[in-house]
């Protein structure tokens, strides 16, 4: 009798300690999902670029991006920044896009940079909604669109190219979804349940009938390589799969990411001088 009393009491024990994880995962989950780092961008150091701001009105979102138009003939990027980043830390990453004549519309999302609101699945599809919507007020047609994301960007970035019709998606260290990353790293729990913010980029991506380029390291701790090839199975679009031997999360773009996409995107953008190695990109 004294063992099943011990028993009964391990087992309830067990119970009350795994409901009050699955507690804290759904009450807190936003805390564990998402790092903004508030800090105000401020004016780009480099002179090519300037810093927007974008007040929120009833039917936009407002956030923060720095911009530089595109030279003639060239896309514009819209860069999505991934989970810990910040639009003040990636120079390296904004000079070989703009030394090729490529737009760049870095935007921040709701709590990073200076963007306001709280970071979240839904303010980073509003957000994303609300940076094409400006873009297209520029004079930018969609075609000429090309939408760039990295790491928890990938989702977002997902959805609105599946609602558009641009020149290229680029998804930088993508997972299949939020949820199935999640449960992934979290497989006791009914993440399914619990997780509010899923990204579910396998349910949008199939939608995408332009061309689709993603890159991904094969050592990348955060979000295992596994994750953006079983994604890459579900395009059905012209597609190229690149794979970084050795490259971690965050060092795709010193290991050669651009070098890669750029003879991707020459032949839907053949008046721009994409593959031209006449520049001069300091690492």
């Amino acid at each position: 009798m004294k063992i099943a009393g011990v028993l009964r009491k391990i087992v309830f024990s067990a119970a009350v300690a795994y409901v009050a994880l699955c507690g804290g995962l759904y009450l807190l989950q936003d805390k564990f999902i998402f790092f903004p780092d508030p800090t105000p961008a401020g004016e780009p150091d480099d002179p090519r670029m300037s810093l927007i701001n974008v007040v929120e009105t009833t039917e936009e979102a407002g956030w923060v991006a720095w911009y530089a138009e595109a030279s003639p003939s060239c896309p514009t990027m819209i860069l999505f920044h991934g989970n810990a980043s910040h639009i003040a830390r990636d120079p390296w990453r904004y000079q070989r896009v703009l030394d090729k004549g490529v737009g760049l519309l870095a935007v921040a999302w709701p709590g990073y940079a200076g963007s306001p609101g709280a970071p979240g699945e839904s303010a980073f599809h509003d957000v994303a909604n609300s940076a094409e919507s400006w873009l297209e007020n520029e004079g930018v047609d969609r075609s000429d669109i090309v939408i760039h994301a990295f790491s928890i960007g990938t989702g977002a970035a997902t959805k609105l190219a599946s609602e558009g019709d641009y020149g290229a998606l680029v998804l930088e260290a993508p997972y299949y979804s939020l949820l199935d990353l999640v449960g992934e790293k979290m497989p006791t729990l009914p993440v399914g349940l619990l997780l509010k913010n899923t990204f579910r980029t396998d349910e949008w991506i199939g939608d995408i009938r332009f061309p689709v380029f993603v890159a991904h390291g094969t050592a990348d701790s955060v979000i295992p390589q596994t994750q953006s090839r079983r994604l890459f199975e579900l395009v059905d679009a012209p597609k190229s799969y690149e794979s970084f031997e050795g490259s971690e999360h965050a060092t795709l773009v010193r290991d050669g990411l651009y070098d890669r996409l750029w003879p991707f995107l020459q032949p839907i953008y053949p008046d721009c001088s994409l593959t031209q190695t006449d520049e001069v990109t300091s690492t």
